[in-house]
């Protein structure tokens, strides 16, 4: 129903015209991307662990807290 056509952050229908005239205040740009690629350098992967830039949640799944092991591997 939507496609071929463009809207601005608030949902109103514009131009492709003006989409295209705006669309790097609206979508990441090749700086945003390269940011956010460097932030995930270093992944965290340690249980009940946060990337830095992450806040952690208040509570995991189903209240359980948020260091939950959800996952369970054969691994010791």
């Amino acid at each position: 129903m939507f496609a071929g056509r463009c809207f601005d952050p608030s949902g109103d229908e514009i131009s492709g015209d003006e989409f295209e005239r705006r669309r790097d205040e609206w979508l990441p740009s090749a700086t945003d991307r390269a940011y956010v690629e460097r932030l995930m350098a270093h992944p965290v992967l340690t249980p009940g662990h946060f990337a830095r830039w992450i806040a952690p949640p208040a509570r995991g799944i189903n209240g359980q807290p948020a260091d939950f092991q959800y996952i369970r591997t054969n691994e010791a």
